[in-house]
């Protein structure tokens, strides 16, 4: 959570109370990372009830494989005590389906983020685009993730990439990775271990399929759009929820 933008966190935090968590093996939160989409979204839901809540409506906003675990946080919550009220799925996709096709630079993505060093140049690779406005918007999260420190995080270590340095043997990147690679494949995905049969289709046809969805497409950026137009998504991302 570390690397999520706090220009957007804080932009959504002024209007609404925000909840941004680590899984197990990931940042600083302990234990075995998941192995399926399922297993995260079940840990998302043992966490939100662990908060002791009553029975109550959320928001969930989940980007890239956190997109594919909100999914599911929405399906598989139990209803009579968590109700997903409203969707943001940012920079992701349903579970294998007709018509669903894998990245083509999938290879390269997994080959970049499974680093053993994860720096800025990683990160232009994997969420923005080749260009000189691309870099400049890298370089100007990039700078704003560092604002974080052990003197403003109240003594608390900043959040480290899943296992940079390998120092976990690389164990989170591995679960990880078994996640998206179980996602695209509908044998793993039946039940409520997927989502394309019960939530759509990929892209304009998921937005097609679901009841009042919207679609927004941001111009001249690259998978991490939300830190490119930071500003810009979070008054979307408000407006949806408050309509």
């Amino acid at each position: 959570m570390d690397k999520l933008d706090p220009l957007l966190v804080n932009l959504l935090a002024a209007h609404r109370p925000v909840l941004t968590l680590d899984l197990p093996g990931v940042g600083l939160s302990t234990g075995p990372a998941a192995t399926t989409v399922a297993q995260a979204a079940d840990q998302v839901l043992a966490f939100l009830a662990a908060l002791g809540l009553p029975s109550v409506d959320i928001d969930v906003l989940g980007f890239s494989l956190g997109g594919m675990v909100a999914q599911l946080v929405a399906l598989n919550a139990d209803p009579t005590s968590l109700r997903v009220r409203r969707l943001i799925l940012a920079g992701t996709a349903p579970s294998a389906g007709e018509g669903v096709i894998a990245a083509p630079e999938a290879a390269r993505v997994a080959e970049v983020g499974a680093t053993r060093d994860v720096g800025l140049e990683t990160f232009k690779e994997l969420f923005f685009p080749r260009t000189e406005e691309g870099a400049a918007a890298a370089e100007a999260w990039w700078g704003r993730i560092h604002e974080r420190s052990k003197g403003t995080n109240g003594g608390e270590e900043v959040a480290t990439w899943v296992s940079q340095g390998y120092e976990d043997g690389a164990e989170g990147l591995k679960a990880q990775g078994s996640q998206i690679g179980t996602w695209a494949a509908s044998e793993t995905t039946q039940g409520r271990e997927g989502s394309f049969e019960r939530l759509g289709g990929w892209g304009w046809v998921l937005q097609q399929r679901l009841p009042n969805a919207q679609l927004i497409i941001y111009p001249k950026s690259g998978h991490g759009f939300l830190f490119q137009y930071a500003e810009l998504f979070a008054k979307h991302a408000l407006t949806f929820l408050e309509a």
